[in-house]
């Protein structure tokens, strides 16, 4: 965090927006990335500006048609959307998008790697639904996690929570020694004594300039309880305190 003006002077400023639950704007000089947005009020960024649109995947609370929309207001626009979010053009035009929409779509499995426009993006699998997104843009890296996530839930019967673990530290192991600047991670208090343990990894093994919890159902308070644990006590100056919907931080 810092002041606006210098930053911009050093070619870095970056502006994010929490929007609602897992959804959040990163608006840099001459683009935005927008992730996981369904609900909340969107920021308006010049008309000029090229938006990227990641959606991981087609849960409800991550994905909304109303997206498209943007399309509307935005010339230079195109949508990155999990591989399982699958829109025909006639199933576009049925819900009243027009199917040339389609062009600036790019739907996309785990493991990929694209080029746009000067924008860099890889995807990870995520253990739940869809991807997790990598994007590299104007110098800057942004992790998007969308339901990549150490997914521990009491009851569930042996093997299920043995290889949720080991598919998510598959995941961030292979972001080692990437240098993020700022990482958008769950950290679900419905999981209760597991709630901070995918944040605790991604931390401890790969971290960021700075880290904002997400998934969180309204419940900001978890973000405080968390920093009072230990990896989240060592962390704490780079874990944002969310507190409310529309936030916005300067980084």
């Amino acid at each position: 965090m810092g002041d606006r003006n210098v930053q911009e002077q050093n070619g870095w400023y970056m502006k994010i927006t929490y929007l609602y639950h897992s959804g959040f704007s990163v608006e840099l000089e001459e683009c935005v990335l927008l992730f996981d947005y369904y609900k909340g009020k969107l920021p308006e960024w010049e008309k000029n500006k090229a938006v990227y649109v990641f959606a991981s995947h087609k849960h409800q609370d991550h994905f909304n048609m109303g997206i498209f929309d943007l399309a509307k207001q935005y010339e230079k626009i195109h949508f990155f959307l999990g591989s399982d979010i699958k829109l025909s053009k006639n199933y576009l035009e049925r819900n009243g998008i027009p199917s040339s929409l389609k062009e600036k779509m790019t739907n996309t499995g785990k493991n990929k790697g694209f080029e746009k426009n000067g924008i860099r993006v890889r995807t990870l699998r995520s253990n739940d639904a869809g991807v997790a997104f990598i994007v590299e843009a104007e110098g800057r890296t942004v992790y998007h996690a969308g339901d990549l996530n150490w997914w521990h839930w009491e009851g569930e019967p042996y093997p299920f929570n043995e290889n949720m673990e080991k598919d998510y530290k598959r995941e961030i192991d292979s972001m080692k020694g990437l240098s993020i600047d700022a990482a958008f991670v769950v950290l679900d208090p419905r999981l209760e004594r597991a709630c901070g343990w995918g944040m605790d990894y991604f931390l401890e093994q790969v971290g960021a300039r700075a880290v904002f919890p997400m998934h969180m159902w309204e419940k900001y308070e978890i973000i405080g309880q968390y920093k009072k644990t230990g990896t989240g006590n060592a962390h704490r100056e780079q874990i944002m305190d969310i507190r409310e919907a529309g936030q916005e931080f300067e980084n």
